[in-house]
């Protein structure tokens, strides 16, 4: 008998209507879907972990007179979409300082300006929106300024500073009427909204 005619051995025609091997097709499917559900989990874990509420900043980082900025997202931004954070460094003193980044007169972001001057002092922190400025340690240089920048709390953890950015302690007020501020001796603090910090965030 022939076997050089199309079909099988028995010499008739390839049976088309036979159905092919379905497993690769239906394995295919299955790894698409499985890598889908993948990263739809991993969006899911994201959006529902909570934001970290401390950081971390080595202790080689910190340098007298060059502090280190740490942007925190959570905190919002200002109206020239700069995010807010927390300066981090060393004052004169070797003491650990750390600064959030928002002026609460004009509620811009401070930054740090190692050239700038107030008075004596060379390197301040620089409110763009107004005409305060700061030491390394967040104490007013100049009286456009009303009170100190805020603090927040630090602790030592090996060879890391840990920032708590739960909770603010509100500078200190450098004129009598002001409120939002704490008074001499006297510090007040404030618990830090987990979402963007609002308008009248540390002013009342």
């Amino acid at each position: 008998m022939s076997t050089d005619r199309a079909g099988d051995v028995l010499g008739g025609p390839a049976d088309v209507s036979r159905p092919s091997n379905p497993w690769p097709r239906i394995l295919a499917f299955a790894l698409v879907v499985g890598i889908g559900i993948g990263l739809a989990a991993v969006c899911v874990v994201s959006f529902a972990s909570p934001p970290p509420r401390e950081i971390r900043v080595p202790v080689a980082n910190l340098q007298p007179g060059a502090p280190v900025f740490t942007p925190i997202t959570t905190f919002g931004n200002d109206r020239q979409q700069r995010t807010y954070g927390v300066w981090m460094g060393l004052d004169m003193n070797g003491r650990t300082v750390a600064l959030l980044s928002r002026s609460a007169a004009s509620g811009c972001h401070v930054r740090w300006d190692a050239t700038a001057k107030a008075g004596t002092v060379t390197g301040v922190y620089v409110d763009p929106c107004g005409a305060g400025r700061w030491s390394l340690n967040g104490r007013v240089l100049e009286t456009t300024a009303t009170k100190d920048m805020d603090e927040f709390r630090t602790r030592r953890d090996g060879d890391q500073v840990i920032v708590d950015i739960t909770r603010v302690l509100l500078g200190t007020c450098r004129t009598e009427s002001l409120t939002g501020c704490s008074r001499e001796g006297a510090p007040l603090e404030r618990a830090v909204p987990k979402g963007a910090l609002p308008l009248d965030f540390a002013t009342n």
